[in-house]
């Protein structure tokens, strides 16, 4: 937990910032992401002695591979050129437009 008096802390959103880009990595990558970690336990190990500690929250859909149905709306030509790319990609609409978000 952390605490201020309106200020800043740039630390803290870069610390924020690696965990969701390391988050979206792994996950990309096809890799597990490791559970939670206890500041109480890490604060017992050597190799953290004297560190300064904080706790950041981390947007749980990040971590949600959960199919959630969304409704967008495009052109009818955007459309088209859409489901044109996803079937030569070999993809249905979904899919293609997943691994572009996720590409880019």
């Amino acid at each position: 937990m952390t605490g201020h008096d309106g200020l800043e802390y740039p630390a803290i959103d870069n610390a924020k910032e690696s965990i969701e880009l390391r988050i979206e990595t792994a996950i990309d990558a096809g890799q597990n992401i490791p559970k939670p970690s206890s500041i109480a336990e890490l604060q017992k190990k050597k190799d953290f002695k004297g560190w300064v500690w904080a706790i950041v929250e981390i947007n749980p859909a990040l971590l949600s591979d959960e199919i959630e149905r969304v409704n967008i709306t495009l052109p009818k030509c955007v459309l088209a050129r859409l489901d044109a790319k996803a079937k030569v990609a070999g993809e249905n609409r979904s899919a293609f437009i997943a691994h572009l978000a996720i590409s880019a």
